[in-house]
């Protein structure tokens, strides 16, 4: 487990998604996209306000997300294909939490997306992990929630 502690929330909130994944629970999925966002939004704004990235009043509010994405992009640290899905996927979870009708979220969407914020963490945080590493964040995330 890293030192810093936000890559640390990070990591946590992607073991969480997992476990939440695994459940058999309608919103489980929906939850688990959620956080996912939370992860890569977190990621993203943090990189861009560490690095400078963004200037006071350079883009409305709600444009900051794809701004972001778009320098991050222009710094290599992510191929235009990752950029899009990352798009997508935050257009789901805006559907989710501001729409109000409840969408499935399929697992493939939550396995792609977590894919996408290990990629972030990798490029923008220098953090990267084995499957067995992840296997054991994600057991280790589940005896502290219980």
């Amino acid at each position: 487990m890293p030192k810093n502690s936000l890559v640390k929330e990070m990591i946590e909130q992607i073991c969480i998604s997992l476990l939440l994944k695994q459940s058999k629970s309608d919103p489980s999925n929906r939850l688990a996209l959620i956080i996912l966002d939370n992860v890569v939004e977190v990621a993203l704004k943090s990189y861009a306000n560490i690095h400078g990235l963004l200037k006071k009043r350079e883009v409305m509010p709600d444009e900051v997300f794809s701004s972001i994405l778009r320098k991050v992009k222009d710094q290599n640290k992510i191929v235009n294909s990752e950029k899009n899905d990352i798009q997508k996927y935050h257009r789901i979870r805006n559907k989710l939490y501001h729409g109000t009708n409840l969408t499935e979220v399929k697992n493939d969407i939550i396995d792609e997306y977590v894919v996408l914020a290990k990629i972030l963490l990798g490029r923008l945080y220098d953090f990267r992990a084995s499957k067995l590493e992840w296997k054991k964040m994600v057991t280790c995330t589940k005896k502290n929630l219980i």
